[in-house]
């Protein structure tokens, strides 16, 4: 999949003239390319102090690579546990949802969605979204690491009916870094962003609904890798059931 590509395409389109200048930044996206068991998401990559106005970017993300970051710093803290012995760093890959540059938490609510050409450029950006973690990282546990994320995986189909990426869920268990889902397949419904996916490669695959994780997140809210593995074996030998079943 060309990720470069297809984020070419949608930054060329001619609805990207009406959006906000902060779009015309161009766009930044984490390479990926290939499977992965498990898959943390952003919401979209910040524009830091210092970054230059213009241009289109992709980044690499080393989860061994120990230099202190405000964001990816807390990430990496959660993929391993010397104490346990447990490190999954080198089984995990991130993504963003969306590829515009923002620090802004709001940028998305007050000045994308009011816009009809900026739901036109949300969807075209979900749509590669789901693509890449459909068929390129097929993770066994997704971390949902941001509450204003949840609605674009169809968690809050049943309460508010969004549906966007429109994935069906199975409730496991409350936990105090989150809640913990399953996915069973997909809403039947016209307004998914992607109705050419007809069947989830995701089936099985277990979702964590966390809240925002950052540097002041309490401890006791932030997942431990000792859970992320744990989430991980179970859907594992979920699946490997299922394919030995006679």
């Amino acid at each position: 999949m060309n990720i470069k590509q297809r984020l070419d395409e949608i930054w060329s389109q001619d609805y990207i003239t009406s959006l906000p200048f902060q779009v015309k930044r161009g766009y930044c996206f984490a390479e990926n390319s290939e499977k992965k068991p498990f898959l943390i998401t952003g919401f979209n990559p910040s524009f830091r102090d210092g970054q230059d106005h213009m241009g289109d970017t992709s980044f690499k993300v080393d989860f061994y690579d120990n230099t202190h970051d405000n964001y990816f710093s807390t990430v990496k803290k959660m993929l391993y546990e010397d104490e346990y012995n447990i490190d999954i760093r080198g089984e995990a890959a991130y993504a963003d949802l969306f590829y515009f540059r923002e620090q802004n938490q709001e940028f998305m609510q007050k000045q994308i969605l009011p816009n009809p050409n900026g739901i036109r450029f949300t969807v075209d950006q979900l749509n590669l979204t789901q693509h890449i973690i459909e068929e390129v990282i097929q993770p066994r546990l997704i971390i949902v690491k941001n509450k204003e994320s949840w609605a674009y995986f169809g968690k809050l189909f049943e309460e508010k009916g969004w549906v966007w990426m429109g994935y069906k869920f199975e409730f496991i268990q409350n936990m105090n870094c989150g809640e913990l889902f399953r996915i069973t397949g997909l809403l039947n419904s016209n307004e998914r962003i992607a109705p050419e996916i007809k069947e989830t490669n995701l089936k099985g695959s277990f979702v964590l609904f966390s809240q925002h994780i950052n540097q002041y997140t309490p401890i006791e809210k932030r997942p431990f890798a000792r859970e992320l593995f744990s989430i991980g074996l179970w859907a594992h030998a979920e699946k490997m059931t299922k394919e030995f079943a006679i």
